[in-house]
């Protein structure tokens, strides 16, 4: 019934001379405010200077949203579609080829849009077979978050470099009672895929995690990670960690811990930075850093996380003035106000040369790191877009898990996790030739 409303809705301001777009989203709490403040600013500008009203529907989480294209492309019935959505890397696979897609790139030359102006990491994030699909929007890196009183107490002068630092500085900031139970970890976390793309994209320069580039040229085949070596580094270093009997092996809850003080550091989004920031309150100074290399020849940086915006044919012909909504959205200031409420960083070029952001990140060092190491970072580091990837996110999360408490050999459990995985893409790539 919801569906049918967003579409008559749309069918009656048209005969008022007013294009109403609907944009569809996962973005709550301080998101859903920056999100409904900047439909507010176009409506009330652009918007209502070109006849252009924009309706933003929060539609619970990415995966929720994913799921409600889907059965509505499933179901033959485009015109339910929106204008617009916000989706994120897990979806891409689901959009890419998809028909239904109009890709940002054709936009752009369409309504003379010149692309440079993005963020060339950003702009590759959304790339695949050398076109723009979707409009980077809520682009964000990975950072190591730390207590810095915690790290005061210790002596610890400056965040951990390299993983062989981390092991060491979360040894001397692990706290325990007189009995031996731990009051404090140093760091908490089992790493995923996204933690990896970085971890192993960043080693030999640059390294991709499977072929196809990483899926950006097509469906992937099989993982690279088993041949090339950097599993194998990665995990002998997360081994040693370990070891030290400071590392908090939590796969949920970590941000709560962290801002409770019961762990000293983790790695996380950007996004989190002003979330994060209000969890703590009082009760610790915050400090973000890099995302501490693999080791001193690991040079690659950073890839970039976060989601894009995607234009949607619903047959309403809404696509020229959904692209006026879009190009505000990435527009300088706008993406300044964007990055101060959520931390996501800015996706165009010209926000980084405005006095306003230059002051802000002057007042708040803190989100001029991430930014600082995503503009250092190489631009070809990229995610991963596969099938399967929940499985393949959870099959890394769980067979490091495994090695870890089960103490597993460092190549064994590379071999096993390139051997499930590869098995998911077989399993998938079996399926499409089977339609």
């Amino acid at each position: 019934m919801a569906l049918g409303l967003f579409a008559q809705g749309k069918k009656e301001n048209d005969t008022q001379g007013i294009t109403t777009i609907t944009w569809w989203h996962s973005n709550s709490g301080l998101l859903q405010e920056a999100t409904d403040a900047m439909v507010g600013r176009f409506n009330e500008t652009i918007g209502k200077e070109q006849g252009i009203k924009v309706q933003a529907v929060y539609q619970g989480k990415a995966s929720d949203v994913l799921t409600k294209i889907k059965a509505i492309d499933q179901g033959g019935n485009n015109s339910s579609l929106p204008d617009l959505v916000q989706l994120d890397a897990q979806a891409i696979l689901d959009i890419r080829d998809n028909p239904v897609l109009i890709d940002a790139e054709t936009l752009a030359k369409e309504n003379n849009y010149d692309l440079s102006q993005i963020v060339e990491s950003a702009r590759l994030s959304q790339t695949y077979k050398g076109k723009m699909i979707g409009m980077p929007f809520n682009s964000s890196t990975i950072l190591l978050y730390y207590n810095k009183t915690a790290f005061d107490q210790a002596g610890i002068k400056e965040a951990p470099k390299t993983l062989d630092e981390l092991a060491t500085d979360s040894q001397r900031l692990l706290l325990k009672d007189d009995k031996g139970t731990i009051l404090r970890y140093g760091f908490s976390g089992v790493p995923t895929t996204y933690e990896l793309c970085a971890w192993l994209g960043q080693q030999n320069g640059l390294s991709l995690i499977c072929d196809m580039n990483n899926g950006h040229d097509g469906i992937p085949q099989k993982m690279l990670f088993d041949s090339n070596g950097t599993m194998d580094n990665f995990l002998t270093k997360w081994k040693q960690l370990y070891a030290t009997g400071a590392l908090d092996t939590a796969t949920s809850g970590i941000s709560a811990s962290f801002a409770s003080g019961k762990t000293v550091m983790m790695v996380a989004s950007t996004s989190q930075l002003t979330t994060t920031l209000e969890m703590i309150g009082d009760r610790f100074e915050l400090g973000v850093a890099n995302l501490p290399a693999v080791d001193d020849k690991a040079t690659g940086g950073v890839n970039i996380g976060g989601g894009a915006l995607y234009t949607l044919d619903n047959a309403s012909n809404h696509s020229k003035e959904t692209w006026q909504f879009v190009q505000f959205a990435v527009s300088a200031e706008e993406q300044l106000a964007w990055h101060i409420a959520t931390g996501y960083f800015p996706v165009n070029s010209g926000t980084y040369e405005l006095d306003a952001f230059k002051q802000h990140v002057q007042d708040n060092p803190l989100f001029g790191i991430a930014i600082k190491q995503m503009r250092e970072s190489n631009p070809q580091l990229q995610g991963i877009w596969v099938p399967s990837s929940y499985q393949i996110y959870y099959a890394f999360q769980s067979g490091i898990l495994k090695m870890l408490t089960e103490n597993k050999d460092v190549h064994e459990t590379t071999l096993s996790l390139a051997k499930e995985i590869d098995g998911y893409l077989t399993d998938y790539l079996n399926m499409q030739a089977t339609k």
